[in-house]
């Protein structure tokens, strides 16, 4: 289990969503189930919410599939994020606009096995992204 993409599907001063995609392997001889995943969502160090998995996920024997999570900022994580990301662009004036994440959860399989997983990055930051 990986963390593929985080992206932003819209930023205002009032709330922003963003979608976490994770990829799914599984290397066994029979189909499993993934029951659900949770996973904090930190842009810029600052917490933005929490994505989860919306629907249960069947990973055939020794296949792959990726599943998307959503993630909800409320006003302050919004405002708090907003601010570190213009001061990151602000000092790198220079350089092609990133932002960076920190994804950490779990995967909770069926039969109750846990499987933990963590990543950090940078996605593009397009300056003209979709508000709402």
């Amino acid at each position: 289990m990986g963390v593929e993409k985080v992206g932003i599907d819209y930023f205002t001063a009032a709330d922003s969503q963003f979608t976490v995609v994770v990829s799914l392997h599984n290397p066994n001889d029979r189909e499993i189930g993934v029951d659900g995943i949770d996973a904090e969502l930190r842009i810029e160090n600052v917490p933005v919410g929490t994505a989860r998995l919306s629907a249960p996920v069947r990973l055939p024997a020794r296949g792959d599939t990726t599943a998307s999570m959503i993630a909800h900022a409320d006003l302050a994580a919004s405002l708090e994020a907003s601010a570190q990301i213009a001061r990151r662009l602000a000092s790198r004036a220079d350089a092609p606009p990133t932002v960076r994440y920190a994804v950490r959860g779990a995967a909770t399989l069926d039969g109750g096995t846990v499987v933990p997983f963590s990543r950090n990055g940078e996605f593009g930051l397009s300056l003209t992204a979709p508000t709402r």
